[in-house]
C-alpha cells in the first residue's frame, strides 16, 4: 500500500471510533445505549438493517460463489420482500407496543426467566460462532494485502469496532452502518468500473457477458421444482421467507434496529427499504463475481491470489515446481 492509501485507511479508522465516541452522549441511561432514545430515522436504521446482514462474507464469499455459478444466489432472497410486509404488519407494531428493549424480554413476560435466558443463550452462542466466520473474511484479505499475520488483522478490526460500539452504544453502531454502507456500495461500484475496463477493448461488453451467459452464469431464475437445487424460485420463495421471518423478527441482532425508531410507522418505512434495496444491492454484489469471471478469461490470474503465501512457496522446496505451474 502507498502512503496516500495508509492515510485514507486510517483517517477512516479514526473518523469511525471519533464520532463513535461523540454519539456516546445520552447513553448513560439503559434506554439512550440500547435503544438510542427511539430517535433514528427511518433511513438510517433500513441502511444499518442491510449493512448487518452484508458483511465481508457478503462480499468476499458471495462473490466467489457468483464467480463459480453465476447468479443462481439471487433467488436466496426472493422471499424477503414478502417476509417484510408480513413482519411490518405483526413484529414491528408489536415489540414496539410492548416497549421491550430485547426480542427475548418478551419471552420472560409470556412465560419466566429461563426461557428467556435459554432464547438469550443460543442468541448470543449462534452469533459468536457467526462473527468468527465474519471476522476471519476481511482479516484474510487484509493479510494478503498488508503482509501482516492473521492475529494481528483481526486485532486491527476488533479493537476500533469495541472501542465505539462499548462506548457509544446502538447509535454508534448504527450511524457507523451508514458510513460503511457508503463505503461499501462505492467500492463495488468502483469495482465494476475497473473490471469493465479491464475488458479487452475489440472484444466488448456485450461480447464478453455472451461468454459469461454461455456458461450458465447469467441465468439468474430456475423455475424448475427440483429438490436437489439448492437456489430456485421455490427455495428462494419458500425457505428464504421463513428464514428472513426468523431472522427479521427474531434475531435480537435486527429486531433492536427497528426498536431505535421514532414509531411504528418509520420502523416499518426502514424494514421495507431493505425489502426493495437489498436485492438489487445482491445482484451488484453476484454481477462484481461474474464480472470477475470475465475479466480471468482474458487476464492472467495468479496462482496464489494472497502474496505472502506466494512468496513462501516461490522461496521453497518446491520453487522450481511452482515456477512450471506458474508458466
Amino acid at each position: 500500500m502507498r502512503p496516500l492509501d495508509w492515510a485514507v485507511l486510517i483517517v477512516y479508522v479514526v473518523w469511525i471510533v471519533v464520532d463513535g465516541l461523540r454519539r456516546a452522549k445520552g447513553t448513560d441511561k439503559v434506554d439512550g445505549y440500547f435503544l438510542g432514545n427511539r430517535s433514528l430515522p427511518w433511513w438510517a436504521i433500513g441502511l444499518s438493517v442491510m449493512a448487518t446482514q452484508m458483511s465481508a462474507v457478503t462480499l468476499v464469499g458471495t462473490t466467489g460463489q457468483a464467480y463459480l455459478t453465476g447468479l443462481r444466489f439471487i433467488q436466496f432472497y426472493f422471499g424477503l420482500p414478502i417476509a417484510m410486509i408480513i413482519l411490518s404488519m405483526t413484529a414491528v407494531p408489536f415489540f414496539h407496543r410492548a416497549k421491550v428493549y430485547t426480542a427475548y424480554e418478551y419471552l420472560e413476560r409470556r412465560f419466566d426467566v429461563r426461557v428467556r435466558t435459554l432464547t438469550s443463550f443460543l442468541f448470543l452462542m449462534g452469533r459468536a460462532f457467526s462473527l468468527g466466520v465474519t471476522l476471519t473474511a476481511p482479516a484474510v484479505v487484509m493479510s494478503a494485502i498488508l503482509g501482516w499475520p492473521l492475529p494481528l488483522t483481526v486485532l486491527a478490526i476488533c479493537v476500533p469496532m469495541i472501542l465505539y460500539t462499548t462506548i457509544g452504544g446502538v447509535q454508534a453502531v448504527a450511524w457507523t452502518d451508514v458510513k460503511q454502507m457508503v463505503v461499501i456500495v462505492s467500492g463495488m461500484l468502483a469495482a465494476v468500473v475497473v473490471l469493465i475496463l479491464g475488458i479487452p477493448r475489440d472484444v466488448g461488453v456485450v461480447q464478453a457477458l455472451h461468454l459469461a451467459g454461455a456458461t450458465g452464469r447469467l441465468s439468474a431464475v430456475d423455475f424448475r421444482f427440483n429438490p436437489r437445487e439448492t437456489y430456485t424460485i421455490w427455495s428462494g420463495l419458500i425457505g428464504g421467507l421463513f428464514l428472513m421471518l426468523a431472522y427479521f423478527g427474531c434475531d435480537q441482532s435486527q429486531v433492536q434496529r427497528y426498536l431505535t425508531a421514532r414509531s411504528e410507522d418509520e420502523a416499518r418505512d426502514s424494514l421495507m427499504m431493505s425489502a426493495f434495496v437489498k436485492i438489487p444491492l445482491q445482484l451488484l454484489v453476484l454481477s462484481i463475481g461474474v464480472l470477475v469471471f470475465i475479466f480471468y478469461l482474458f487476464q492472467t490470474p495468479p496462482v496464489l491470489f494472497n502474496r505472502s503465501y506466494d512468496g513462501r512457496v516461490a522461496a521453497g522446496p518446491h520453487a522450481s515446481e511452482y515456477a512450471d505451474l506458474e508458466r
